[in-house]
């Protein structure tokens, strides 16, 4: 979990000045996650693929009676990796093969909304251009949904 929030924080630090200088909620979407981000946990139980589609986890997430969508990075291979996961409670239900998951868990209300604005099937990992609006004034209510544990930056005030 350590080289994760290592990897984003220094992923999100040319863009750092944007909130210090300008008050933007999010500096980037690395910071958007160390921010909002929630740690998730795989375990024998979970099914794990070698890489896992946005859609697909979008999908997946929908089949699951509580299921949430969630999209954040993975820490696989010595790598901070943009990826998406269906997760239930604090677990990773279905998801890549990881060795540590921050993500955000997102509202299916929010993703489709997004989804079928910017036609990606990405939600916050696209870092499509119409994303600004969300780093400079946070997620709305509602977007993000509970799930997993406290993040790197659950206790900041």
């Amino acid at each position: 979990m350590e080289e994760l929030t290592a990897a984003l924080t220094e992923l999100e630090a040319p863009f750092r000045t944007l909130v210090d200088d300008s008050e933007w909620a999010h500096a980037s979407v690395e910071g958007l996650v160390l921010d909002l981000g929630t740690w998730w946990s795989a375990d024998a139980r979970t099914r794990l693929q070698p890489q896992v589609t946005f859609s697909d986890a979008f999908s997946e997430a929908s089949r699951h009676n509580g299921g949430t969508y969630v999209e954040g990075y993975v820490w696989t291979g010595g790598l901070a990796v943009a990826a998406a996961w269906c997760g239930l409670g604090g677990a990773v239900v279905y998801g890549p093969r990881a060795e540590a998951y921050l993500g955000v868990g997102l509202s299916p209300h929010f993703c489709r909304r997004i989804q079928q604005r910017n036609g990606t099937a990405a939600v916050l990992m696209s870092k499509h251009p119409r994303l600004l609006p969300l780093l400079r004034d946070g997620l709305p209510r509602g977007a993000a949904v509970p799930g997993g544990r406290p993040g790197p930056r659950s206790l900041r005030t």
